[in-house]
């Protein structure tokens, strides 16, 4: 299925007015285009959109924007259309919802004249639409999410009248022609007239957002501090490109901190760019505007801002002691980085299609079934200790504890063991094809 028809004209399920909502702003995007976008991105290459006659706002808000890439055909009430007897996604213009959810519901799995409901209180995936379960479709800021699939032939005739989704619902269900189906992951939500709606939408956005994080101390911590950022600047025009570079000033810092003897101040700002890390990233998903190269555009920013620690702690430790062991395992450490950077974007680019270095944490599931050494055990018990929001706290408190010596020590100890890590990675690797990668 790769056609849908998006009402912004008559009235929806619970008959609130569908032409309302599609220029309603929330998280720096117009409803329209929000739901344009995520249809998109749930697999719909065409677009039949139904406005009021005399409408033509909607279109100014789609043109221009490049991430719009569907063939979109637009339609007003009371007007000669011609849908078609196959299938269609059809959704209310005030839906709020995501990709997946969306895709997890684009089945047929109903005949030509049946209408399939998407439900969000089932028990059951599939139940006939009698008995009581029918007036809960109807309740009040629930059961029917505002998303359904039908032949476009059974449309044709109400919008050449006048649009009602839940006429149109009801005339089905009155001769025993409805199915019901389940909503499954992410969230969904309608907009209403409310003047409180456009707010809760936006927070329903940022909390799923906040889910996203990956490991305890992002999603509980860090998140404390990155989301209510991320609010402020996704008003701003600044785009999550532009974010993740300022976000890498941060991150240079510490090593600048650390290189002039004030490693406290270095730790203090590595930890601030990993906790701002995740705005780019936020700001993104709710704008709408992840894309593989912004992956790759965090991904770099982000080894910059360790490409300056590595090198601040030995040059600050230097200059402190005269050691030469600090030059010492300042070598090694480069050395050991600049061999982790080219392997690990040489992964990324041929075993998956991310540009996300947290990708790389999906190593085992391409050499499952292969005999695990003792090291491999070992390494793969202490690894989210390798995650950045967990070693920049770390390295935050050994600063404070230990200074110089105890930064630098344990640094090479942690690259010296994901050395051993990667290097077993890159045997084991062997025997797997990139072509059927399972991350791809």
């Amino acid at each position: 299925m790769d056609h849908a028809i998006v009402v912004a004209a008559g009235t929806g399920i619970e008959e609130e007015k569908l032409s309302l909502h599609g220029k309603t702003v929330f998280g720096s995007l117009p409803q329209i285009k929000r739901l344009i976008i995520t249809a998109q991105r749930a697999g719909i290459k065409k677009f039949t959109i139904i406005t009021e006659k005399g409408d033509s706002s909607l279109k100014d808000l789609l043109s221009g924007d490049k991430r719009i890439e569907s063939d979109i055909s637009w339609h007003t009430l009371n007007s000669e259309i011609s849908l078609g007897p196959d299938h269609s996604l059809i959704i209310q213009s005030n839906l709020i919802t995501t990709p997946r959810g969306l895709s997890n519901f684009m089945e047929p799995g109903c005949g030509p004249d049946e209408v399939l409901v998407l439900t969000d209180s089932l028990d059951d995936a599939w139940i006939k639409s009698d008995g009581d379960e029918i007036s809960d479709v109807f309740s009040r800021g629930g059961k029917a999410v505002g998303a359904f699939i039908a032949s476009g032939r059974l449309l044709e005739k109400s919008i050449m009248d006048s649009m009602s989704i839940r006429s149109f619902v009801q005339e089905h269900m009155g001769r025993d022609k409805v199915k019901l189906r389940k909503f499954s992951d992410s969230y969904w939500m309608r907009l209403d007239s409310e003047s409180g709606s456009a707010a809760k939408a936006e927070d329903l956005i940022f909390a799923h957002v906040g889910k996203t994080a990956t490991g305890w101390l992002s999603r509980n911590i860090n998140s404390k501090i990155s989301l209510p950022t991320s609010r402020l600047l996704v008003k701003t025009p600044l785009t999550p490109n532009m974010i993740s570079i300022l976000i890498n000033v941060i991150g240079v810092l510490c090593g600048v901190f650390y290189a002039i003897g004030h490693p406290v101040w270095g730790a203090l700002c590595m930890q601030a760019a990993t906790i701002l890390d995740r705005c780019d990233g936020e700001v993104a998903r709710v704008k709408l505007m992840e894309t593989h190269k912004g992956q790759w555009v965090d991904t770099i920013s982000d080894q910059v801002t360790v490409l300056s620690f590595i090198l601040g702690v030995p040059i600050g430790y230097y200059v402190i002691s005269k050691s030469p062991l600090a030059i010492i395992l300042g070598a090694i450490n480069l050395s050991i980085f600049i061999f982790f950077v080219i392997w690990s974007f040489y992964f990324l680019k041929k075993y998956t299609n991310s540009g996300s270095l947290v990708t790389y944490f999906d190593v085992d599931k391409l050499v499952e079934g292969q005999k695990m050494s003792l090291a491999r055990r070992f390494i793969k018990l202490i690894r989210p200790m390798g995650r950045r929001n967990f070693y920049s706290l770390a390295f935050l408190v050994i600063a404070i504890v230990g200074g110089y010596p105890w930064v630098l020590g344990i640094l090479t100890a942690a690259l010296v063991a994901f050395l051993i890590h990667q290097m077993e990675d890159m045997i084991k690797l062997r025997r797997v094809d990139p072509k059927n990668s399972i991350l791809k």
